[in-house]
C-alpha cells in the first residue's frame, strides 16, 4: 500500500476516517483492524463488473485473516435499485449466517454504495458498514457522507430517485485509486462532473486543474488520481462535518441535482448520473443568472470546462420543459411543496433559493436543451 492520506470526517453522530492508497483494496481487512473493527462474519455486496477484480482482492484480504466472507454480487444500474433488491441482500446476508456482530463492505459505484449502505442500516436494526468505492464518482462523492437510499419506480416506468433511504454514516472509507485503472473513460468522465460540482461549491482553482490534468486522468494515473479525490474527499467531509442530515449547509452539495434528477427519471438510459449532474449544474448557472444572483462569466466558465472535460452540457435528448419540470415535483429536497434549488452567486458561494418563477425555471431548462 502506498501513500495513505487519511481525511477524517466529523458529524455528530460518528467520526471515521476515508483513506486514500495505492494498493488499498489489498489491504482492507488491516484497515478495518486499525480502527477497531473486528467484526465475526463479512458480507461483500459487489457489483458484477469489479467481483473478480477489486472484490476478489476485498474477499482474500479478510480470508487471509481468517474472518468468514460472503461474497454477493448485483448488478448495479439504477433499475437494480429497489426495495427488491434490498430484500434479496437481506434475505442472502441471513442465510449466509450474517450476525448483527457482522459487516457490510460495499465493493463497486454509487448505486452498490447506497443499496449495500441500506441494507447495512437496516439489517437487524444496523450494522458496520465499510465503504470501498470502485468509480470516481463514488469515491469523490457517493460513498462520503452516509447517504444511503434506494430508487421508487413510477406507474409510468420513471424513477423517484433516493426516495426511500436514510443517513448511515459507513464505519471507513477506502479509496484506491488503482482500482480505476479498467473503469471506461465514460464512467470517469462522469465522476468528474461531480468534481466540477465541488470546485463550484468551494474550490474554483480546481477548474483550471482538472482541465491542465485531463490526459493523466483520462490515462487513469494513480497518482493525479490519488490527488483529485483527496482534494474532493476534503471538500465534502467539510460540508458533511457541519451539516450531517442536510438541514442547512450541506444542501449545497445538491448542486445541480434536482435538475439531474429529473433529467435522470426521464432519460436514464441515455446518459449517466454524473453526466446528468453537469447538466443540471449548467442550468443552476443559469438559473442564477436568471434570477439576477449569478454572473454570465460563472455560467461560462463551468460550461466551458465541463466541455474541455468531454462532458455533454445539454440534455442527450428532446424532452419539452413541462415534462422535465414535472420530473422535478417528486424531488425529496422540496420543502412546504415548494422546490429548493441551489445556485451560485459566484464560484465559491453556492447557495438555496426558494419560490423560483416558473418562466425562469423555463429558461434555465431552455438552456440546456429542452424544447
Amino acid at each position: 500500500m502506498d501513500g495513505l492520506q487519511s481525511i477524517i470526517v466529523r458529524t455528530d453522530a460518528s467520526t471515521y476516517p476515508v483513506e486514500v492508497a495505492r494498493g488499498a483494496v489489498r489491504h482492507v481487512a488491516e484497515r478495518m483492524a486499525a480502527v477497531g473493527l473486528r467484526p465475526s462474519a463479512i458480507a461483500i455486496i459487489c457489483d458484477t463488473a469489479v467481483e473478480s477484480s477489486a472484490a476478489a482482492a476485498v474477499d482474500r484480504s479478510f480470508r487471509d485473516a481468517g474472518i468468514r466472507v460472503a461474497r454477493i454480487a448485483m448488478n448495479a444500474s439504477e433499475d437494480m435499485k429497489t426495495l427488491d433488491t434490498l430484500g434479496d441482500l437481506c434475505e442472502r446476508m441471513l442465510a449466509d449466517g450474517i450476525d448483527r456482530a457482522g459487516a457490510v463492505v460495499a465493493v463497486g459505484g454509487g448505486v452498490v454504495g447506497d443499496v449495500a449502505g441500506f441494507a447495512a442500516a437496516t439489517y437487524m436494526r444496523g450494522i458496520a458498514c465499510v465503504q470501498v468505492p470502485t468509480t470516481l464518482l463514488a469515491m469523490v462523492d457517493a460513498a462520503v457522507g452516509g447517504k444511503t437510499a434506494v430508487n421508487l419506480a413510477r406507474p409510468d416506468g420513471s424513477l423517484a430517485k433516493n426516495i426511500i433511504g436514510s443517513f448511515a454514516q459507513p464505519a471507513l472509507v477506502i479509496c484506491d485509486p488503482e482500482s480505476l485503472a479498467t473503469l471506461p473513460v465514460r464512467e470517469l468522465r462522469s465522476g468528474l462532473a461531480e468534481c466540477v460540482k465541488h470546485a463550484v461549491i468551494a474550490d474554483s482553482s480546481m477548474l483550471a486543474w482538472m482541465v491542465e490534468r485531463i490526459d493523466p486522468i483520462l490515462a487513469h494515473d494513480p497518482a493525479t488520481l490519488a490527488e483529485l479525490v483527496e482534494r474532493n474527499v476534503r471538500i465534502k467531509a467539510d460540508v458533511v462535518g457541519a451539516d450531517e442530515r442536510e438541514q442547512g449547509r450541506r444542501a449545497v452539495l445538491n448542486l445541480g441535482h434536482t435538475f439531474a434528477h429529473a433529467i435522470e427519471a426521464l432519460l436514464h438510459d441515455e446518459c449517466t448520473h454524473g453526466e446528468a449532474v453537469g447538466i443540471g449544474t449548467v442550468a443552476a448557472c443559469r438559473l442564477a443568472v436568471e434570477l439576477g444572483v449569478g454572473t454570465p462569466d460563472a455560467e461560462h466558465a463551468v460550461r466551458t470546462t465541463l466541455q474541455q472535460l468531454g462532458l455533454p452540457t445539454a440534455i442527450p435528448s428532446p424532452r419539452t420543459v413541462a415534462a422535465l419540470t414535472e420530473a422535478m415535483g417528486s424531488d425529496k429536497k422540496k420543502q412546504g411543496g415548494a422546490l429548493r434549488l441551489v445556485v451560485p452567486f459566484s464560484l465559491g458561494d453556492v447557495r438555496v433559493v426558494r419560490d423560483v418563477a416558473d418562466p425562469v425555471l423555463d429558461a434555465a431548462w431552455r438552456a440546456v436543451g429542452a424544447r
